[in-house]
């Protein structure tokens, strides 16, 4: 197995915990004290953490998969064009100025070329 996909599994878990703990202060907290009623709602509270913190359990999983010895190629393939596309589609839908597109297009550049070298 190429040490790319050990560098872009590395890079995944750094986004994840960094994902995590920073969207968790500056954007999470913030964002669901705003006064507004379904804001407010506890049930919109939990959803929301819960999505945020449970997307970054996905990127877990998926630095799982591409270091797995019998991870099927296409599998890491999948997730080497899903890392790059939601990069892509980030550095669009953000005009670039979110840091994650760059992250995310690398770690997918690294696990594609990790599965050619």
């Amino acid at each position: 197995m190429s040490e790319l996909r050990y560098l872009a599994a590395a890079l995944i878990v750094f986004a994840a915990v960094f994902h995590s703990l920073l969207g968790e202060k500056k954007l999470i907290t913030p964002m669901l004290a705003v006064r507004d009623e379904f804001i407010q709602a506890p049930m919109t509270q939990v959803i929301t953490r819960f999505g945020w913190h449970a997307s970054s359990g996905f990127f877990l999983l998926t630095a799982l998969i591409i270091v797995l010895p019998d991870s099927p190629d296409t599998l890491i393939w999948a997730t080497g064009c899903l890392w790059f596309a939601l990069g892509i589609v980030n550095l669009i839908m953000a005009r670039a100025k979110h840091p994650g597109g760059y992250l995310l297009s690398a770690v997918g550049v690294l696990i594609l070329t990790g599965q050619v070298v």
